[in-house]
């Protein structure tokens, strides 16, 4: 076995199982292992190939902590979700073998094109038509996982309940408002935001019915042959109609701007009304824009986590993009103003033109 690679290794990358059981595992002689850059997760990935693969590679999945626990343990929530998602026909990279006991899977290889790279590109060259056609597809695939019925799996016995999303605003706060923005609450603010996030948690928690994906954007969708291939999906939960929909629309990483995004949206709402029916299309649009608050926050502190203390790149370049998708006319509300107001008003001022670090 070989192991190369033409990108830089993190330093606290998980090395691959044994050549000698990989080459058990995958019955092959020949084995090469190239590492993959991967996005902000704590797994690893490397791409496997060998002449006695047909042409097809594949990807190695390295887990760690309680992932690899789960794993030895046959309740990894990856295995689980996946066979949820092929019983409904959803695209995702195949299972090719599991090792327990080296904390790893082997999963098919959707190649590097990502979402993102389909978007980014027709967008520069000016292919409409291509980039509407791309999100009809990902919101096709959100309108597979709305149907998915409730059941006794592991994504029903977890939920976007009023904690999980409190947390997910504290965590905001812990990560970029003190660390990034500098921002340490004065008791008064302290107190508007406990009162705010209170009622923002408890707003969308009652919502919380339906299967999704939890982290549903462009770098998580990849692109092969015309179909797109959701991958990343381990951590499915019970969430809002919403929550997929704003999570795809409203991408960071995607530069479009708010009418445009807007325009996306409601044709979405639109598509998926005529797939899952109104009522369905209607609790996107009452919930849509405090989902969009809770999630861009949630992404704000993800990005400082990310950048400051998982030392995964800078992911600060994406505060500006996020910051300029919570505007006032689409997420202020009075239920919530210092969130939605006050909060987000100061936030604009202090990265406005990339003047803050």
């Amino acid at each position: 076995m070989s192991f190369s690679s033409s990108k830089p290794i993190r330093p606290d990358a998980l090395p691959p199982p044994p050549a000698a059981e990989l080459k058990k595992t995958l019955h092959v002689q020949n084995l090469t292992i190239d590492w993959l850059a991967g996005d902000g997760s704590d797994r690893c990935y490397y791409r496997l190939s060998s002449p006695e693969f047909d042409d097809q590679s594949l990807v190695l999945m390295q887990l760690s902590g309680t992932d690899a626990e789960a794993l030895k343990a046959k309740g990894y929530d990856w295995v689980t979700i996946a066979e949820l998602l092929n019983d409904q026909k959803i695209t995702i990279p195949k299972l090719v073998a599991t090792m327990p006991d080296f904390a790893a899977l082997v999963i098919e290889d959707y190649g590097n094109v990502t979402f993102e790279t389909q978007v980014l590109k027709n967008h520069t060259e000016q292919h409409q038509g291509r980039v509407d056609k791309l999100y009809q597809d990902a919101v096709n695939l959100i309108g597979q996982m709305l149907k998915i019925p409730k059941s006794n799996s592991v994504w029903c016995q977890r939920a976007f309940d009023a904690a999980r999303l409190e947390w997910e605003l504290k965590f905001f706060v812990a990560n970029f408002s003190e660390p990034i923005a500098r921002w340490n609450f004065t008791p008064s603010e302290s107190q508007e935001f406990a009162h705010d996030v209170q009622q923002l948690a408890e707003f969308l928690a009652g919502r919380a019915d339906y299967f999704v994906h939890r982290d549903y954007h462009s770098r998580n969708l990849m692109c092969k042959n015309g179909i797109i291939a959701v991958i990343d999906f381990q951590d499915a939960r019970l969430g809002p109609s919403s929550y997929d929909l704003v999570s795809l629309i409203f991408d960071s990483y995607v530069p479009f701007d708010e009418h445009t995004r807007v325009k996306m949206l409601e044709a979405s709402i639109a598509q998926l009304g005529s797939s899952l029916g109104v009522k369905v299309a209607d609790d996107i649009k009452s919930s849509w824009r405090p989902m969009l608050l809770q999630r861009q926050l949630k992404a704000l502190g993800s990005f400082g986590y990310l950048t400051l203390k998982k030392n995964r790149g800078n992911y600060l370049r994406y505060v500006e993009p996020a910051l300029a998708t919570l505007s006032q006319d689409l997420v202020f509300d009075k239920r919530w103003p210092f969130l939605s107001g006050t909060l987000l008003k100061r936030l604009g001022k202090e990265f406005q033109n990339g003047q803050h670090p």
